[in-house]
């Protein structure tokens, strides 16, 4: 049986008021937005405004709740657009926000991932560091255990929106020598005055996509509670970076 890749009429009448919300806001200062290397928050708002960053999340956190097919329709327009503002806003959608959407409790998801649908908060993903990149085995940011919670200790390197997060999915290991088997996930925020954190580290200057904001994520035995424990047992973290990373991949 044959298969039709045609885009259903939703999907087409997406498409275009996709392309036509990028020719309007992105393409006229795509060359500008690269020049500056500054990350344009003014688009942030306007794509927040429109509801894009709750494309794949559920309508009762503020999502649009849309379909596969759909997201990925939206993450190439917007990249024709502007890649570096793509990597920045699909980084936010889907590598940010999928494990709190997953696995965090309700307390987190009004408290983190509410904000984030709406612009409020900009979050990322931490998994590469300086020895290890596909090679998550050779993790070395270690998660120990102590009462009522975990104490996280590492770097992150080359983090897309890392220097402006306010919460990052961090990977770390409960034990280097257990390999892909001590591998978890925690939800780490931005260290303030009242809470202990992340402190962005150094920004990265690049050749290209520069109007997205990479960086380190420097983590100084950050205390995170149980509850941002992002996983539903200890050392199953691969298998869940499996699943998001092959959504990424397609």
């Amino acid at each position: 049986m044959a298969i039709d890749f045609t885009f259903t009429e939703e999907q087409e009448f997406f498409r275009q008021t996709v392309r036509d919300t990028v020719n309007r806001l992105i393409l006229p200062k795509a060359a500008e937005l690269d020049e500056k290397e500054e990350f344009p928050w003014d688009l942030w708002k306007e794509f927040a405004g429109l509801g894009y960053l709750g494309l794949r999340h559920e309508e009762r956190y503020g999502g649009m709740a849309t379909d596969t097919i759909s997201q990925m329709i939206f993450y190439e327009e917007l990249a024709r657009g502007s890649c570096g503002f793509a990597m920045s806003v699909i980084m936010q959608i889907l590598m940010g926000t999928y494990f709190i959407s997953r696995f965090g409790n309700e307390e987190i998801k009004q408290r983190i991932l509410v904000p984030a649908i709406k612009g409020e908060k900009i979050g990322t993903i931490c998994f590469t560091e300086d020895q290890s990149g596909s090679d998550l085995g050779g993790t070395r940011t270690l998660a120990t255990k102590v009462d009522g919670g975990w104490r996280i200790n590492g770097r992150k390197q080359w983090i897309t929106n890392g220097p402006i997060a306010d919460f990052a999915t961090v990977m770390a290991t409960v034990d280097p020598k257990l390999g892909l088997k001590g591998l978890n996930f925690y939800l780490v925020e931005r260290k303030t005055e009242t809470r202990d954190g992340f402190v962005p580290g150094q920004k990265l200057h690049k050749l290209g996509s520069r109007c997205s904001v990479t960086g380190e994520v420097v983590l100084d035995h950050v205390f995170v509670p149980d509850e941002n424990f992002l996983g539903e047992e200890v050392g199953k973290g691969v298998q869940y970076a499996g699943d998001i990373l092959n959504e990424v991949r397609v």
